[in-house]
């Protein structure tokens, strides 16, 4: 059925930089709300007079949830609407996203999978890109203090998802100038409420590395690991994967490298199908001068690796950090044509990058 009806929700406050972007592109749906939660910048007022706008409440919160600001924007979702779709301000679908959520959607459909961009590089290119799943029906609620993510009314047996790939495609332009305010306090908060879930604990313990506590940061993730849980179970296997991995690059940046290439190990015995343990444990090798190494590694990660479109991977280990590990072996190894070749490619995507350029020249000079 193509006339299923779709409605954009959102909450905001202070948006008036993306406001107008963010409604044109929204457009797309039959039903637009929107809960602002105590704009000062005009927001409320031009979202209140915008023709494109179904219904615009404003809230004040005493206390400052994301999942509660979330679920009371729901409430706000007209009750004819089949498909419900939440977006920030700061992101954009690629046009023609609407009509292929109708074209696919079905009576059994519960929830939807779509390509996520959450970044970007100077020129544009994707950098962090996932599944992303925040198109549903009605049949869910929004839980967590931080990090909210949405949950199944009737569990999770319940969920029928469908996979929309990169047919509807979601960009993150985010505000940079933006402050992580009391995402910490909040954090502390979803772990007190939930001690023994590995994905709050996880998220708890990434806040720290984005403080720059990198220490308290490593004993917050190795602690993850001791929690009593079903690793295999698809809510908590990414989990486990990328507190390995947190824990791998944690230990490089401190210069542990056995360490390191331990953890990157530990990764591989539970998945060897990820770029990020062989790109940690090349860039190992490449510093301790083992290029031989390093280049056995690459091409074992190219016989196993797959693209997964999970957290856990960066889209920037398929773009240019290969070809980068790659040519500093070459570099090593004294084989300057294969680097400078190597480092040409990752400037076609990253042509400020102080260090390739550096290289560049050094092969130059070599060759």
């Amino acid at each position: 059925m193509a006339d299923r009806k779709i409605c954009i929700y959102a909450i905001c406050k202070n948006e008036m930089k993306f406001v107008n972007a963010w409604l044109k592109n929204m457009s797309e749906a039959d039903y637009i709300v929107v809960l602002d939660t105590g704009s000062t910048d005009g927001t409320y007022e031009y979202l209140q007079e915008d023709p494109r706008v179904t219904k615009v409440e404003q809230k004040i919160y005493d206390f400052w949830r994301f999942d509660v600001a979330r679920n009371d924007a729901m409430k706000l979702v007209p009750e004819d609407t089949d498909i419900y779709v939440s977006t920030d301000f700061d992101e954009l679908f690629e046009p023609g996203w609407a009509q292929v959520i109708r074209d696919k959607w079905t009576d059994e459909t519960t929830r939807a999978e779509y390509t996520y961009a959450w970044s970007h590089n100077e020129t544009g290119d994707p950098m962090n890109v996932f599944k992303y799943d925040k198109i549903h029906n009605k049949d869910y609620h929004w839980i967590f203090p931080v990090h909210e993510v949405l949950w199944p009314n009737k569990g999770w047996e319940t969920e029928r998802r469908i996979d929309l790939g990169d047919a509807v495609y979601l960009h993150h332009w985010q505000d940079l100038s933006v402050p992580r305010k009391n995402y910490m306090d909040l954090l502390e908060l979803s772990v007190k409420e939930n001690p023994d879930n590995p994905h709050v604990r996880h998220l708890y313990s990434r806040e720290f590395i984005l403080q720059g506590r990198n220490e308290e940061a490593y004993s917050k993730f190795f602690q993850v690991l001791n929690i009593d849980t079903t690793w295999t179970s698809p809510q908590y296997r990414l989990v486990l994967l990328d507190t390995i991995l947190m824990l791998a690059n944690l230990s490089e940046m401190k210069g542990e490298l056995d360490e390191t290439l331990y953890w990157c190990n530990q990764f591989l015995r539970v998945d060897d199908t990820y770029r990020e343990p062989y790109l940690t444990a090349a860039d190992v090798y490449n510093s301790r001068g083992q290029y031989d190494r390093a280049l056995y590694v690459l091409d074992l990660m190219n016989t196993k690796a797959v693209r997964h479109y999970s957290w856990v991977e960066k889209h920037a280990n398929w773009l240019t950090t290969d070809k980068y590990l790659y040519a500093n072996a070459y570099f090593g190894l004294q084989v300057y044509n294969k680097a400078l070749e190597l480092y040409n490619e990752v400037l076609k995507h990253e042509p400020n990058n102080i260090d390739v350029l550096k290289r560049k020249v050094a092969c130059l000079e070599m060759l």
